[in-house]
């Protein structure tokens, strides 16, 4: 079985995110530079999050917030586009 990477949310500052996906073992990023998929834990050591997806003119962030003890990450999103009415 493959080893996952995991990457903290506060040595995370600047990555940009071209995909996501949630599952009970934690949340997945696809990050631009990375050939596979990290966890984003967060500095309480859980990996839960409460993700929301903003678009705004000509951009997009995933905006997180921990679901254990509410830390607050965002990182700009690439290569998304907002979701169909």
């Amino acid at each position: 079985m493959a080893t996952i990477r995991e990457v903290r949310i506060d040595a995370a500052h600047g990555i940009v995110v071209q995909g996501w996906r949630s599952t009970e073992d934690g949340l997945f990023l696809r990050v631009r530079g990375q050939p596979e998929e990290v966890r984003l834990v967060c500095v309480c050591g859980r990996s839960h999050w409460i993700v929301r997806e903003q678009f705004s003119l000509g951009s997009a962030s995933l905006i997180l917030i921990c679901h254990a003890c509410g830390t607050r990450g965002s990182f700009v999103m690439e290569g998304v586009t907002l979701p169909a009415p």
